[in-house]
């Protein structure tokens, strides 16, 4: 089996924080029961990586699914914070795929994320990640999400390779099983260290 591409995974992967650390803290702050958020999130949270829903309109959701009332200062608060949540920076993951791409791997990143946020955040704070990418797809301007099959099938079309040259990195486990349907090879993200480790064995045993 040959590798020739890896394909990236954004929240999780090339931050250091999930989706969204610090809206936990501001709904302690505020005294918000965490499982409003995760209730919400569960219900709602493709809709908006889709593009097809706002981030004002999500939190809309969250709020009317539970009967809150909340003010428009509040609730202002909580997006900024989600935003937030996702730009802190994963530094060795970059230079993985710095290292990845001068070994001859073709990169791909692979993402569920809303348009505006990319356009406001993803892109000028990841540029440096971005530009390493042979092939990207971004879920917020296909309408489509992880893990539906026709996601990982646009990104393999764009990066022009067969599904099983393609290694998908991702920390969330449906969307990894979403790419292994689609016929890639996988592996879960939890560190960093155990990634990469995890990749140089597969490639060993692949040989």
């Amino acid at each position: 089996m040959k590798i020739s591409a890896v394909v990236f995974d954004f929240g999780g992967v090339m931050t250091t924080t999930t989706m969204p650390q610090r809206v936990v803290e501001l709904a302690k702050e505020k005294g918000i029961d965490w499982n409003v958020f995760a209730d919400g999130f569960n219900a709602h949270r493709l809709e908006y990586d889709a593009g097809r829903i706002t981030l004002e309109e999500l939190y809309a959701r969250i709020w009317s699914d539970v009967g809150l009332s909340v003010s428009a200062e509040t609730t202002a608060a909580f997006m900024k914070a989600d935003d937030e949540s996702f730009c802190y920076r994963n530094e060795r993951t970059r230079e993985w795929m710095a290292a990845l791409k001068g070994r001859g791997f073709k990169i791909g990143i692979l993402t569920n994320m809303a348009p505006k946020f990319a356009r406001e955040h993803f892109e000028p704070v990841f540029a440096d990640f971005i530009v390493l990418a042979d092939a990207m797809v971004i879920s917020g301007d296909e309408g489509i999400v992880k893990p539906q099959r026709e996601i990982y099938d646009l990104l393999r079309s764009r990066i022009n390779l067969p599904a099983e040259e393609l290694c998908f990195i991702d920390d969330v486990e449906k969307n990894v099983n979403g790419s292994r349907v689609a016929g890639w090879n996988a592996i879960r993200f939890v560190t960093n260290d155990q990634v990469e480790a995890d990749f140089e064995k597969f490639i060993l045993e692949s040989h």
